[in-house]
């Protein structure tokens, strides 16, 4: 997944989860977007307060998607 991981569409997948939160497979999405930030921060295209940011979104989405 590593080499196919781009920011931009991290964060369009966050957005678009954000907005279908209620929907089911919500929780699959989050874990593919949190291995993506990983990625994307392992690889160094991210710092990691971005990475943090993009977690603390993706948590508080599952937390209401709960």
């Amino acid at each position: 997944m590593s080499s196919l991981v781009c920011p931009d569409r991290v964060v369009a997948c966050v957005g678009r989860i954000a907005r279908n939160a209620s929907r089911p497979g919500v929780e699959c999405a989050l874990d593919r977007c949190l291995e993506g930030v990983d990625a994307l921060r392992r690889e160094e295209r991210i710092t990691a307060e971005q990475r943090e940011a993009m977690r603390l979104i993706l948590l508080g989405i599952g937390m209401h998607a709960a």
